[in-house]
């Protein structure tokens, strides 16, 4: 009978651990930086961690941001791309995000859906950062960002709300 409820637990438990979903982690890598609402509604929580070039050394320069949006509400949400900025070096752009394809890059992406109580991770960085290898390869790089402060803000949009959250990192 021990031996049973042994067997049983074990196979409830892998039944459990198998229909998981199992989300990546932002990197640890720095500060995370909470993104505030200026209408001060709780439709959403955005965390935005930078992506260092030479982390733990002096000239440090940003790479992206890793950025994490998660719905507090019980509607969908969604964050839209075309209405939100990055800005430095007193230049703004419209974010390009992770799955966005290089060679359309002055478009902003559609909007994104965030579920209810969902999470959302993506990866985005300024599109003046992008350029395409000389030479045989052709390949799109990044560039880092050379500014000391750059300026992040989402337009969230939900069924009878809208706001905007902004972020500054230094």
């Amino acid at each position: 009978m021990r031996k049973l409820i042994i067997a049983f637990a074990i196979s409830i438990c892998a039944m459990m651990t198998s229909c998981a979903i199992w989300l990546p982690q932002l990197p640890s890598d720095g500060a995370v930086v909470i993104g505030e609402p200026q209408r001060k509604t709780k439709l959403v929580q955005i965390s935005v961690q930078p992506k260092w070039e030479n982390p733990g050394k002096g000239n440090k320069r940003i790479n992206g941001f890793y950025v994490e949006f998660r719905n507090l509400s019980d509607t969908p949400v969604f964050i839209v791309w075309e209405k939100s900025i990055i800005e430095y070096s007193h230049r703004s752009f419209t974010p390009f995000v992770q799955g966005q394809r290089y060679e359309l890059h002055p478009k902003p992406m559609e909007a994104l859906l965030i579920p209810p109580r969902g999470v959302v991770r993506k990866y985005i960085y300024s599109p003046q950062q992008l350029y395409q290898e000389v030479g045989k390869s052709g390949k799109w790089k990044l560039k880092p960002i050379e500014a000391d402060e750059v300026f992040i803000t989402f337009y969230v949009k939900s069924e009878k709300l809208t706001d905007y959250f902004s972020v500054v990192v230094r």
